[in-house]
């Protein structure tokens, strides 16, 4: 089973996770670590260590999902990430990416699922008028 823990600044991976569950509904295993510009880096590092040690209670695997490459939240889930064999860290969430990841997190392989998130995640960010303006 694979646990899902989102690490943003604010509230955006809470938010997030909640519009998820209205498209695919609530799903076991999902975590968000909110980070604030007033937190010490240690408040935001035992956060997230917290969120990590909860989940690998009950899953064998971890998908970090953080919003921007090179940010707070990716700095402080690289450490702990690097250390848990079956984990993968997800920069530039997006709700695509996060939908695929609820849906298939407990009927995929691992890498196969990771694979997927990336692929179908860029797919999504996309001009859509103009690809339907070349169907029309």
């Amino acid at each position: 089973m694979t646990g899902v823990i989102v690490v943003t600044h604010s509230n955006f991976g809470a938010y997030l996770i909640e519009a998820c569950e209205h498209v695919v509904g609530v799903k076991e295993n999902v975590l968000s670590v909110s980070i604030y510009p007033k937190m010490s880096i240690d408040e935001i590092k035992g956060n997230v260590k917290k969120a990590s040690d909860e989940l690998l209670k009950k899953c064998d695997s971890i998908l970090y999902f953080v919003d921007i490459p090179g940010g707070t939240p990716m700095n402080v889930v690289l450490p702990l990430a690097k250390d848990i064999e079956k984990s993968a860290v997800i920069c530039g969430v997006n709700m695509s990416m996060l939908v695929i990841a609820l849906n298939l997190k407990d009927v995929m392989d691992f890498n196969s699922l990771v694979d997927k998130i990336l692929v179908d995640g860029k797919k999504s960010i996309c001009e859509v008028k103009s690809i339907l303006s070349n169907k029309i």
